[in-house]
């Protein structure tokens, strides 16, 4: 039985969510890779660069903020082939960007202690925390210009060239993690060396291809420095609520580590070795959700409303299928990856319940995912979106994460399993919201 007969619809969607799939995978294999390789090393570090890595987590999802409110614009204007219009958007979306990587470098310099002390009580935890932290930093800037640049591209129908660039950023990190953690010797400080390299070189390459190919994206940099306070005020009036959407949902994320640290330094191991993990299985159904919101933009900015009100309905059922798959395969392999973590019995029978409590929570995750980034945000419904994202974490998930950990002391995986009902909540009422239509509209002249 064929899920969707619209030829058309599957062609574009393939062609669209394919390579950002593709790319998705390479990314959380990057990650992937440094947990693997670190955690030859032992649970200290597992969770040490993990927990580190939760300023980085929380400076992402800025720029994503930044960059998937960028991208409505982005992808609109490309329905009306504003190429202008374009390089104005990437240029405020990149000032914004390297300004909060200012902002979480400076701060991650000079009080590293603190950050860590946040999320873990052992001191050992803390140092070699605060080792990555102080290298892995400079990679901050280069992600600020890769991922403005990735989504200009995919909002112009080129996903491509992220893919590329990102394969050639996973093959030489994993290279670089092998030579500076264990050939030199230097351990969490060699990952730290290697995501810096990785990084520096993929903008490189990004950046050389770009121009090179003369794509839509590339411009003189002049262009980039055009717009007036009238395409500001449209600019910042959509994409503010996008950017405190993500930063409320990423800090909201980033205390339920904090929650997490009260369960002990072997639980914060197996949920970082199950965040790994769970992003590489989320990709399917996240790349059809980030597809879906580049074909609603284009159709939004060409002025056909039915189209991309057809496309939203078909996204959804096309998102949940692939995460129903993703999520039975990781249940089914779940002994089989544990393989991979040289850590104690303990963390790797954490890991495992989380991994089935992961396999169930990826379906309702991703199917969040597609309404609300894929979906409301394509037309311009942000005010919504970081509501209800924000009620979410901080009223469900926060609350669960503290009772569960710190109070009432349940294992890991049952308290992580309570964070989930956040989705759960989001699930009725975006469904409610997308099923109205009113995200249905065009925002720009």
């Amino acid at each position: 039985m064929k899920l969707i007969k619209d030829k058309v619809f599957l062609k574009l969607a393939a062609s669209l969510a394919i390579p950002i799939i593709l790319q998705d995978i390479l990314n959380s294999s990057v990650n992937m890779a440094d947990t693997f390789m670190i955690g030859r090393l032992g649970e200290s570090e597992v969770a040490a660069v993990g927990l580190a890595n939760q300023v980085f987590f929380i400076y992402q999802l800025i720029l994503f903020g930044i960059t998937s409110g960028s991208a409505i614009f982005m992808g609109q204007y490309w329905g009306k082939r504003d190429t202008a219009s374009i390089h104005k958007v990437m240029g405020i979306a990149i000032s914004l960007s390297i300004f909060f990587a200012f902002i979480f470098s400076t701060a991650a310099s000079f009080i590293p202690e603190k950050i860590m002390a946040l999320y873990s009580q052992d001191e050992i935890v803390i140092k070699y925390g605060c080792d990555y932290l102080g290298i892995v930093i400079i990679s901050y800037f280069f992600s600020a210009l890769i991922l403005c640049i990735n989504a200009a591209l995919r909002a112009t129908e080129n996903t491509k060239l992220p893919m590329c660039t990102t394969f050639i950023s996973l093959f030489l990190n994993v290279i670089f993690n092998y030579i500076f953690i264990f050939e030199i010797g230097l351990g969490v400080k060699g990952a730290a060396i290697a995501t810096v390299l990785a990084r520096f070189i993929e903008l490189l390459c990004q950046i050389f291809l770009i121009y090179r190919l003369k794509m839509p994206v590339a411009a003189k940099l002049s262009n980039y420095l055009k717009a007036d306070k009238t395409f500001l005020k449209g600019f910042f009036k959509i994409t503010t609520p996008v950017i405190l959407n993500e930063f409320m949902w990423a800090l909201g994320t980033s205390i339920y580590n904090m929650a997490y640290k009260y369960s002990g330094t072997e639980a914060q191991a197996a949920v970082q070795i199950s965040s790994t993990i769970q992003n590489l299985f989320i990709v399917m159904g996240n790349g059809c959700g980030f597809a879906c919101g580049i074909m609603l933009s284009n159709a939004l900015g060409a002025g056909d409303i039915k189209k991309a009100i057809s496309y939203s309905r078909k996204c959804l059922k096309v998102s949940v299928f692939l995460s129903c798959i993703m999520g039975v395969i990781l249940f089914l392999s779940s002994d089989f990856i544990l393989l991979f973590f040289d850590v104690s019995d303990i963390v790797k029978e954490y890991a495992y319940y989380l991994f089935i409590v992961t396999a169930v929570g990826i379906i309702v995750k991703t199917y969040n995912y597609t309404t609300i980034v894929g979906i409301l945000r394509s037309g311009g419904d942000t005010k919504f979106c970081l509501i209800l994202d924000a009620a979410g974490v901080w009223l469900i998930g926060i609350p669960l994460a503290f009772l569960g950990s710190a109070v009432l002391q349940l294992p890991i995986y049952v308290t992580v399993a309570m964070v989930y009902l956040e989705e759960v909540m989001k699930f009725f009422v975006t469904t409610k919201r997308v099923f109205k239509n009113n995200w249905a509209r065009t925002l720009i002249d």
